[in-house]
């Protein structure tokens, strides 16, 4: 058995990055937190993207353009409602 495979070091960032971009939103500003989490999402997509196989662990789930779409369409859907006002 491999530790490696099992400790997931994308996985934790992608963890740490929400945990910040809620501390951002409680104490700093809403709109800055949203567009924290649409970033990470990209990062999040642009590193599924790049890395082959079950590479990133923890963030590699399905097939690799599976998981791009879906963290592009959520990082899109959480900028439009960012940006749109009264939201």
């Amino acid at each position: 058995m491999n530790p490696e495979r099992y400790r997931a070091p994308a996985l934790w960032l992608v963890v740490a990055a929400i945990v910040a971009v809620t501390w951002v939103g409680l104490v700093v500003d809403v709109r800055l937190a949203t567009v924290l989490l649409a970033a990470t999402l990209i990062c999040a997509g642009a590193a599924r993207l790049v890395l082959r196989g079950r590479r990133p662990e923890g963030i590699a789930v399905r097939a690799a353009w599976v998981d791009v779409t879906v963290l592009a369409a959520l990082a899109a859907g959480i900028g439009v409602l960012a940006s749109t006002p009264g939201v």
